[in-house]
């Protein structure tokens, strides 16, 4: 199974990505307010109105899923709430994003090469635009990449990927306006919450995400 990258290019850039943008960037509160792609859109009127309350929903990614034993799957809580199911993709890239994740320093993918895979590549196949492929670093052998680490470069992928849909350079490809990214009426990347990392198969890896819905 291929995916087309988010180019024309065959093979990503990876060095040019790393010193442009940063794998492992920390984006700031400031940073997120703003861009009105990351703006709280409904959640902030529902919260002011109180008449509203939030839920999560499933975001149905158009990919198939091929190992289903979960032998190869990350999974995302938070370790303060009994019932986790998932932690916000903002949280993960703050300074102090790992408080609240659970094990956030447990070492990932031990049984991986990171000598001959040194990169992952993250699948976001969001309902009714194109795929588009974002590379994750897993570290070295003296250093591999943490939970924490890997929810961080999730997290910026989809940071990435809001906001290109906010700016039009991503644009919807198929009708689906119930999961439209972006603008005033479609999600914002703080609704999305990062449940699990999964291997679709090779060296692809999809993200279970979902988003906070108002009813």
């Amino acid at each position: 199974m291929s995916y087309p990258h988010q180019n024309d290019d065959q093979s990503f850039n990876y060095d040019m990505y790393n010193n442009t943008l940063g794998v492992h960037q920390v984006v700031h509160n400031h940073q997120l307010r703003g861009h009105p792609s990351f703006g709280v859109n409904n959640i902030a009127s529902a919260s002011s109105s109180g008449t509203s309350h939030s839920v999560e929903m499933f975001v149905p990614m158009n990919i198939p899923r091929h190992n289903r034993d979960g032998s190869l799957t990350v999974l995302f809580q938070l370790n303060n709430e009994r019932n986790s199911l998932s932690v916000p993709l903002d949280e993960c890239l703050k300074p102090d994003g790992g408080l609240r994740l659970k094990n956030p320093q447990e070492i990932m993918f031990l049984t991986l090469d990171r000598i001959q895979s040194p990169f992952l590549n993250l699948v976001i196949a969001w309902p009714g635009y194109d795929t588009v492929v974002y590379p994750i670093e897993i570290g070295t052998i003296e250093a591999p990449i943490t939970r924490i680490q890997l929810a961080r470069q999730i997290a910026y992928a989809f940071f990435l990927f809001s906001n290109s849909c906010d700016d039009n350079n991503f644009t919807q490809t198929q009708r689906s306006h119930s999961w439209k990214v972006g603008g005033q009426d479609g999600y914002s990347f703080l609704q999305m919450h990062l449940s699990a990392f999964w291997n679709i198969e090779g060296n692809a890896w999809g993200a279970s995400i979902r988003v906070l819905r108002n009813i």
